[in-house]
């Protein structure tokens, strides 16, 4: 039945636009704008739908789009929408027929086929066998020619990209009837659907310390950005993984959500298998099917925080980095940056005396105290030793409480985006606090200066020599000496000898 092209305008009127507004995505014309209506002589046939695709808000305007946020590889899928024919046991889905302006009716309107978006076609309309599939290159999805008609248009394959939800279904019509200043008949559309993209975790180390030998723990911080879904969609996966260095190990942790601590086993569970640790988040079936879970859906737009506090078991190079991390949403993953890195250094100390060759002196003992001021002070203190330690017989000191006892692990500094250059290192104070007896105190030349990495075998940061104390003279030995003793002897017995014979004398007298 041929109508005229203004009355078949009024029927089209908004119509195509309503159906990209519904999904809130963009729609503009190109340069194939006609006044031929497609009920008129020499209208075209055929049209062409072009989407470019963007990671980006849906709120924003074509025109603020960056060019440089194009995504290639998406794939969406483009089916031709027609309506049901015939009695119910036999019905067809022949298409949707434009040229017809019965064929208008009841695409807009509350209860019209654009009404149903994102859902697929319900009541008469249908979705026709007829299927093109397209993914973006040079961020666009060219479907051309296509048949004038109505098209429901599927986000099926987010590609490489990071896409947690896709964009909602749409409809659209070819052509598109524009009003305004661009009146007429749009046979060429371009759409503008735009997703947000997943931001990557992120994670910081704190600077300071507080445990500074090797064995103690270190807390990183993870934040995990919760992304924003699209339509009634839920989270049905989320999780967060971190393979740990293999000079650390998982000790605890503690998961909070928009300021709220989450229960481990109830809201999460975190498992450790082989160097990598994933905190999975709980899904919940609900009475309807749909799956979802419930401490993270209500929280999207703000952030997981998970404080991971790990073990230093050893040190090797002393860099040690948490590099390997990401989080993944609804099978979606994407890495996180930046890198912190932890350093970590060694003290080892050989005691020894001042002889020719040198003595090996067991007993002495030592304390390693942290430098919190400008300079070391001339004594021990009295509290806060870090670490003590005792001389062997081999002269190497032992330290208490440390499993590879003749060498100290010290922590050197934590960095944020490391690695650090250049390569840090810290000070601090040790101090002899007992020293062998028979020997002397020596001054230690404080700070002590710690660089990340293993001491080497066989050699010591620290040689500490104990001077031997002088004694009084001891007597001569040898036979000089026996000689010198006995003529005293001799000399003594002869006066004794002369003593006597003049006592007699006189006694006889």
């Amino acid at each position: 039945m041929s109508i005229t092209n203004r009355a078949l305008r009024r029927l089209a009127s908004g119509a195509g636009a309503l159906a990209l507004g519904l999904a809130g995505i963009a729609a503009l014309g190109t340069a194939a704008s006609a006044d031929v209506g497609p009920d008129q002589p020499d209208a075209p046939a055929e049209g062409s739908l072009t989407i470019y695709k963007y990671a980006g808000d849906t709120g924003q305007a074509v025109e603020d789009l960056d060019q440089a946020d194009l995504l290639n590889g998406v794939q969406f899928t483009v089916t031709r929408v027609g309506r049901l024919v015939g009695e119910e046991a036999s019905q067809t889905c022949e298409p949707i027929d434009l040229t017809e302006a019965e064929d208008w009716v009841g695409l807009s309107g509350d209860s019209g086929l654009f009404s149903t978006a994102p859902e697929e076609p319900a009541g008469d309309f249908c979705l026709t066998a007829t299927v093109y599939t397209e993914a973006t290159v040079g961020g666009a999805a060219i479907f051309d020619p296509l048949p004038v008609g109505i098209y429901y248009v599927e986000e099926t394959d987010p590609g490489d990209n990071p896409i947690v939800s896709p964009v909602p279904n749409f409809y659209v019509s070819i052509p598109t009837s524009n009003e305004g200043e661009d009146a007429g008949w749009n046979y060429d559309v371009v759409v503008y659907p735009k997703n947000q993209i997943m931001e990557g975790p992120s994670k910081a180390i704190a600077e300071g310390q507080e445990d500074l030998v090797v064995g103690g723990e270190v807390t990183w911080t993870i934040t995990v950005p919760i992304p924003s879904l699209n339509n009634e969609d839920t989270f049905t996966t989320a999780s967060v993984s971190d393979t740990l260095d293999s000079r650390l190990t998982y000790a605890s942790s503690t998961v909070t959500v928009g300021g709220a601590t989450l229960v481990e086993n109830t809201d999460y569970t975190v498992s450790t298998t082989g160097g990598v640790t994933t905190w999975t988040f709980t899904p919940v079936t609900s009475g309807d099917g749909v799956v979802n879970i419930p401490s993270l859906y209500g929280a999207q737009g703000t952030n997981i925080t998970i404080e991971l506090v790990t073990s230093v078991d050893s040190i090797g190079d002393g860099t040690i980095p948490n590099d390997e991390y990401s989080s993944t949403f609804n099978d979606a993953t994407v890495p996180g940056e930046p890198t912190p890195y932890t350093y970590w250094g060694q003290l080892s100390i050989l005691k020894t005396d001042d002889s020719e060759p040198a003595l090996n002196l067991e007993g002495a003992e030592f304390q390693v105290f942290e430098l919190t001021d400008a300079s070391c002070p001339p004594e021990a203190p009295e509290t806060g030793a870090i670490a003590t330690g005792t001389s062997n017989a081999s002269g190497v000191v032992e330290w208490d409480e440390v499993a590879n006892a003749t060498v100290l692990g010290l922590w050197v500094a934590n960095v944020n985006n490391g690695p650090a250059a250049p390569t840090p290192t810290k000070d601090y104070c040790v101090y002899e606090t007992v020293i062998p007896s028979g020997h002397t105190a020596t001054a230690i030349s404080n700070p002590v200066t710690i660089e990340p990495g293993e001491v080497k075998q066989g050699t010591f940061t620290l040689t500490v020599v104990n001077p031997r104390t002088d004694g009084p003279d001891l007597p001569l030995t040898g036979a000089g000496g026996t000689l010198a003793m006995t003529l005293g002897g001799l000399l003594l017995v002869g006066v004794g000898a002369g003593a006597i014979v003049i006592s007699r004398r006189r006694h006889e007298a």
